[in-house]
């Protein structure tokens, strides 16, 4: 078994982030670092968000960090990752990617606490930085210009200490003096073990680190004790621009420290109604500086954030002032723009970008009592404006592909977030849509067109003037303004049926119908050419300067607009069939007229026809379509560079706003749309017009129609079939997207003062205008909210339903009446009454849920609340929710029938007061609950008590099976409790998941991967015959064929191991189980071992896998998902060319494409255990991002061409995957 290795969803989480100019212009630029790849966002002046560029570093991103140079305008990024290196990185505008600059080796590689790469400091000057481990080993680099004006970089310069742990990092603002560097370490060189170091709590240590450029060398000049919870360093702007210094964050409070300086604390204030013994720690923060002013914000960990400002004199500080500022969710990173924007990147849920509507400055809600600064929590934001997210799948707890709603593919549901921002996400593959309106129309279009104000260069950014919808026997002509209304004197014939609108030169407008051409001028004199004898105008093509028409019995006639404006007749060619559709290419940067004409008649091939005057309307190449009949052509050109060629053809991109221009290779693409739902697409040779590179993809039950349209300023196609098709230009490749929208009848580009790019369409009698805003994201999202963290979801197998478990611990009070909040916590809040859902509001804007009470006292360790919920998967209307009592956190579920019952039931594993670490409980049970009314309802049969947690439930055989901590026991039903019938102590630790398939379970060890296990019904026994050779810590498993198993571990790897076949033959004709009885493995392992099939890092913790298949009737695969929110999928070979072509290609690509951090790629991929049978698909799609001399030089040891190997790329996602 070989497997190919896809992402198919991207990690939404977002570790890092930082901002700078990156590109080299004034245009500000967030960078992100998602833990294995990088990202780079930019934003316009209405606070949208686009991605510019994703990198995957194929390696551990620790730390990320900017610098500029002294006197540059050119931000660059330096790198920490697990490779033992540290990078500098050049973000290179004209190719779109990142160049790596310099790399320097020092350490060894992964993420291990000596080896610096988990901190980043940078002298504010940009003239060195410090790396640093957890523990001991720092180093210095000086960074310099050489005589090229090149970044140089220096030999490292040692600054270790041995027995130090770091806990954070900053660069101090000297000016131009000598460069000082800050940490925040502890010195445990007296204890023998790092245990030790928190219970002799020992001193926590503010030390300033001097590198003296003229001796070249680092000395620690400064050390001074601060508060032992300090945990945050941060950098005051120093030199002619503040006083210098840092900023020391520690429980409660926050501390301005400098050398020679008397240290100024400040309290951090407190939200009224909290317990104001419980310390209150910053989590995040960032600063923001310009001429005159600087301020920091900061975040606690309940998500306040603070603005803190500093009255100083000189060098002087007075006093530091800490200010409540607004409420946001809890984020791993905040960034503060330089024109007015805040990105906070979240823990769990959406990240948001939010605009500064106020900066809070003289305003004084704080209140002072008993010695501590409180203030009023607010309901909604004050001084912030949220104009942007970007969504997030974190973290997934459970996933699972089915198609519920019986739609022509199916679903993905997750499970995603924690307590308040739970949720279960319904995911399906499409780009998202933003409908913006829809209006009835008075019958059923047969066309829709809309018109600029001004007919400039169709690149350029314009607002429309119309917009025409053709009926049958009539048209209708819409002014756009503030309201849409009809115009009844634009000149344009009303009376008739319009084939085609578009503009025409530069003041002008082209419509053409059955009888002829209306030629409609600035003045509105209007020019009129009829159809000559009784032949009437079938189809029609245009741009702004030529014209062709085909009529009845095949004719094609040419025009051109000559330098008075007129169209005049060029040439008439007899085709001597009826032409079926026709395209003409648009004109190409620096020419007049276009040179090609596509046509197309009734028995199918497509051939492209030649608009030179020395061979006009002469065949130049055809396009076979095996007789089957086209629907329609397209002709466009893509900002996309053609595979393994030097296109020096310009294509200028101007991303709005963006002050550069970056330029793009072009190519010319001819769209062919058959009847039978299947689009072709070929590269049209823009000097000979040969056709090349031919793909073909299905798109659904419906013959194909184009409309070209506008996405992000480039052109781009909509295809309409039984679904709506996105053709686009995205980061540099050609995307094909489906959107997430009804099937539409027609469609064109739309623009106006309030929607400067959307789509305005026609469905049935219905007009609808649209924007797509979320390029790049393949799958549209649907949240619904859940009460607390999720755990598990299954489905009835009979009305399938959904049966949600969910269960959180230390939880907020919201629901907590004051009796049991003052057992709990001896506070009473007065207003803890109120039911979860008054404590909830949405938010009609972003569509997410917010909250009128954030954060409620937690309701402390060993406090549980769970929940059962049956849900609808098609209204997602919860039908019953029931809360477990006596203090249960529930674990898993499934549904299971017995033995002379036809009744379905639902058993639920909870422990009662658990404690996890260390492992504690009161009680333990598995609770038995009928479904009741049509599986809407559910009824307590009874709670069955056992001896440990049961982490693991399933249905075997008419009965139970449960893992009870490491006994495997079958269950069958009893009057008053389940009765245990079978049971196996054999399972090494614990039990989390079971499989069965016949008379075997498969089982899942917390510690020692996975365990076969034969049950005898003869005996009534279970044996265990077959286990694993290798530990793994297993966290989800499914079964594949009888004797294959592939699971997933905490750290990362996804595995396949396979029963021998002489031993699932030996075990299967041993009818009495008398060899299973007798027989024993070594050091009390199973008496057979599994082989190892499939072995991959994926580089994320992995917490599901599942097989499924993605399209109707399509095959199946194997997919994931991870902690960070990304979802891949493992897609079996089924030839051993494919194999021998993919294994070749990635082992090209390591050698020509080596990973941007500096990682081994096979190293990487084989992290905790060698790679095996598995090969990179994300690495083998990098293929596209090389230079056109490697792609060429890749494809020549490949004995294919470039396009070749394009194509099996493609082919293999869109034939098995999406």
């Amino acid at each position: 078994m070989y497997l190919y290795n896809l992402t198919l969803q991207r990690p939404t989480a977002v570790f890092q982030s930082i901002s700078g100019n990156f590109s080299g212009t004034k245009v500000v630029e967030i960078l992100l670092n998602h833990g294995r790849a990088l990202e780079l966002l930019r934003y316009d002046e209405d606070g949208k968000i686009e991605s510019i560029l994703y990198t995957e570093v194929f390696g551990i991103i620790r730390s990320i960090i900017p610098f500029r140079l002294t006197s540059g305008t050119k931000d660059y990024i330096i790198v920490g990752s697990d490779s033992g290196r540290v990078v500098i990185l050049e973000y290179n505008p004209l190719k779109n990617q990142f160049d790596k600059v310099h790399q320097e080796t020092f350490g060894r590689t992964g993420c291990r606490r000596i080896i610096p790469g988990q901190y980043l400091a940078v002298d504010p000057k940009g003239r060195a930085f410090m790396i640093g481990a957890i523990e001991k080993q720092k180093l210095v680099y000086i960074l310099n210009r050489d005589s090229t004006a090149k970044l140089t970089i220096s030999s490292p310069l040692e600054a270790h200490k041995a027995h130090t742990i770091v806990f954070s990092m900053c660069g101090v603002d000297v000016g131009f003096e000598n460069p000082i560097f800050a940490t925040i370490s502890v010195d445990y060189s007296d204890d023998g073990d790092l245990d030790d170091v928190q219970e002799q709590h020992k001193k926590k240590m503010l030390t300033f680190y001097e590198l003296d450029l003229g001796l070249n060398n680092v000395v620690r000049k400064w050390s001074d004790e601060v508060d032992y919870s300090a945990n945050i360093v941060m950098t005051v702007p120093g030199g002619t621009e503040g006083p210098g210094g840092v900023l020391i964050c520690s429980e409660n409070y926050i501390a301005y420290k400098n050398q020679g300086h008397p240290e100024k604390r400040a309290q951090i204030p407190r939200r009224m109604g909290t317990d104001p013994d419980k310390g209150l720690m910053i989590i995040s923060h960032s600063s923001h500086k310009q001429k005159g002013m600087f301020f920091f914000l900061v975040q606690s960990e309940v998500g306040d954030l603070y603005k803190i400002t500093l009255d100083y004199q000189g060098e002087i500080v007075n006093q530091v002032v800490i200010s409540y500022f607004d409420t946001i969710p809890v984020a791993n990173c905040i960034t503060v723009l330089k024109n007015g924007f805040l990105f906070a990147a979240s823990e769990f849920g959406n990240h948001g970008l939010y605009f500064f509507k106020g900066l809070g400055d003289n305003e004084d809600t704080l209140i002072e009592a008993e010695g501590q600064q409180w203030f009023e929590e607010r309901g909604e934001l004050k001084h912030l404006e949220l104009t942007s997210s970007i969504g997030s799948l974190v973290p997934v707890l459970d996933y699972k592909v089915l198609d519920l709603v019986q739609e022509e593919n199916p679903q993905m549901y997750a499970l995603c977030g924690t307590s308040k921002n739970s949720s279960l996400k319904v995911l399906r593959y499409g780009l998202p849509v933003n409908q913006m309106a829809e209006t009835p129309l008075p019958g059923v279009p047969s066309g829709i067109w809309t018109l600029p104000k001004t007919n400039l260069s169709p690149d350029e950014q314009q607002s429309d003037k119309f917009i025409i919808v053709s009926f049958v026997g009539t048209t209708s002509v819409l002014r756009i303004g503030d309201n849409i209304e009809e115009d009844h004197d634009s000149g344009i014939l009303e009376t008739t049926t319009t084939l085609l609108i578009r503009p025409l030169g530069q003041d002008a407008i082209l419509q053409v119908y059955s009888n002829g051409i209306r030629h409609i001028k600035a003045d509105k004199r209007i020019n009129e050419w009829r159809a000559p004898g009784r032949k009437s105008v079938l189809h029609a093509t245009s741009n702004q300067t030529q014209v062709v028409l085909a009529l009845s019995g095949g004719e094609l006639i040419y025009f051109e607009l000559d330098q008075a404006g007129n169209l005049s007749e060029v040439m008439k060619k007899d085709m001597r069939r009826d032409i079926s559709c026709i395209e003409i290419s648009p004109i190409p940067k620096g020419r007049i007229l276009s040179r090609f004409l596509a046509v197309s008649d009734w028995e199918g091939p497509v051939r492209v026809l030649s608009l030179d005057r020395d061979n006009c309307l002469s065949q130049v190449s055809m396009f076979d379509t095996d007789k089957v009949q086209i629907e329609s052509l397209s002709i466009v050109d893509m900002p996309i560079q053609e595979a393994g060629v030097d296109n020096t053809r310009q294509n200028a991109q101007q991303h709005r706003g963006a002050a550069a221009t970056l330029n793009i290779p072009s190519t010319l693409f001819l769209f062919i749309g058959l009847k039978n739902g299947v689009l072709k697409r070929a590269i049209i040779d823009s000097l000979t017009g040969e056709l090349s590179d031919v793909r073909t993809r299905f798109l659904g039950r419906k013959p194909v129609r184009f409309f070209r349209i506008k996405v992000k300023g480039n052109n781009a196609l909509l295809a309409l079939s039984s679904r709506v098709w996105l053709n686009y230009s995205y980061q540099g490749k050609l995307e094909m997207t489906p959107l997430s929208i009804e099937p539409l009848d027609n469609a064109s580009s739309f623009s106006s003062d309030q929607c400067s790019e959307g789509v305005v369409a026609t469905v049935q009698n219905n007009l609808k205008i649209f924007t797509l805003d979320k390029l790049g994201e393949n799958f549209n999202q649907i949240s619904v909210p859940l009460q607390c963290s999720p755990k598990r979801f299954i489905i009835h197998p009979q009305t399938n339903y959904m049966v949600v478990l969910e269960s959180e611990t230390n939880y907020n009070t919201e629901d907590l009446n004051l009796t049991e909040l003052n057992r709990k916590l001896a506070a009473d809040n007065g207003n803890s009454n109120n039911d979860d859902q008054d404590d909830m509001e949405f938010d009609e804007k972003t569509n997410n849920k917010k909250n009128k009470k954030i954060y409620k006292p937690k309701a402390g360790k060993g406090m549980w609340r769970s929940f059962i919920r049956i849900m609808d998967p098609v209204s997602y209307q919860t039908l019953d929710l029931i809360q477990l009592d006596d203090n249960e956190a529930a674990f898993n579920l499934t549904t299971c029938t017995f033995a002379n019952d036809t009744d379905i039931y639902l058993a639920v594993s909870a422990g009662v007061d658990v404690e996890l670490n260390p492992k504690k409980f009161t009680a333990s049970t598995i609770n038995l609950y009928k479904f009741t009314d049509n599986g809407t309802k559910l009824q307590l049969v009874y709670k069955t008590e056992i001896e440990d947690i049961c982490y693991a439930l399933t249905a075997f055989q008419n009965r139970l099976a449960a893992g009870v901590g490491k006994s495997l026991r079958l269950f069958e039903m009893g009057k008053k409790k389940l009765l245990r019938k079978c049971e196996t102590k054999s399972i090494p630790c614990t039990i989390v998941n079971i499989h069965t398939m016949g008379d075997r379970l498969v089982v899942g060890d917390i510690q020692e991967s996975i365990h076969f296990v034969k049950y005898k019904r003869s005996e009534n026994m279970l044996y265990v015959f077959a286990d694993d050779t290798v530990p793994r810590y297993i966290t989800s498993s499914t079964i594949l064929d009888y004797d294959t198993v592939a699971g997933c571990d905490k750290f990362g790897n996804v595995f396949v191991v396979r029963l021998p076949q002489n031993v699932s033959e030996e075990v299967e004709e041993d009818p009495t189980g008398s060899k299973l009885r007798f027989e024993t493995g070594l050091l009390n392992g199973a008496p057979h071992k599994l082989e190892h099939i499939a072995q991959f890092y994926v580089g994320d913790m992995v917490n599901t896998i599942t097989k499924a298949s993605l399209t109707y009737g399509g095959p199946e695969v194997l997919l994931y998902t991870t902690l960070t929110g990304a979802i891949g999928a493992l897609v079996p070979f089924t030839s051993r060319e494919d194999v021998d072509f993919f294994s070749t290609l990635e082992m090209q690509l390591r050698a020509e494409h080596p990973p941007l951090c500096g990682r081994d790629h096979l190293a990487y991929r084989s992290y905790y255990f060698p790679v095996k049978n598995v090969i990179d698909g994300d690495l083998c799609e990098q293929y596209l991002s090389l230079d056109p001399i490697k792609q060429r030089a890749i494809a020549e040891e490949l004995s294919r061409s470039p396009a070749e190997v394009l194509k099996k790329l493609e082919d293999l996602r869109s034939q098995k995957l999406l």
